[in-house]
């Protein structure tokens, strides 16, 4: 499983909203202390708040902010909002995947990996991250 630069980029935004959380923050002010590409955060920004993780104004006082709770809003929230779910293989999300998927000594172990994962990109909230608590 690997990280798409898209959802690196959601996880940078994020960040800055979390930071900025009692004002809105312009997508062109995070888009450039990020290094993210102005239309390539549009785009993010439209994922993350359909997910209902930030929320946007349009107009000169505008721009995004948290829509979440960053003490019950999850790592895991964060990243399945932009790549789904989370899986080592695509055997372990669905057994028909693959024909070898009963009689596979990998099946069980690749489950096992996805469900360590989960639980911790699960067990970290956006505060916890955001404070220093987790590192």
């Amino acid at each position: 499983m690997e990280l798409t630069r898209r959802t690196d980029y959601a996880c940078r935004i994020i960040r800055a909203a979390y930071a900025n959380k009692d004002a809105y923050v312009s997508v062109s002010d995070v888009a450039d202390a990020e290094s993210i590409p102005y239309a390539f955060a549009r785009s993010i920004q439209h994922d993350l708040v359909h997910a209902g993780l930030l929320k946007t104004v349009r107009g000169a006082k505008g721009g995004l902010t948290l829509a979440c709770d960053p003490a019950t809003t999850t790592v895991l929230d964060v990243l399945t909002a932009l790549q789904g779910p989370m899986n080592m293989s695509p055997c372990s999300a669905d057994p028909e995947y693959c024909e070898r998927c009963g009689g596979c000594e990998y099946h069980g172990i690749w489950k096992h990996a996805d469900r360590l994962m989960q639980d911790y990109f699960e067990s970290i909230t956006l505060e916890k991250l955001f404070s220093g608590e987790v590192r």
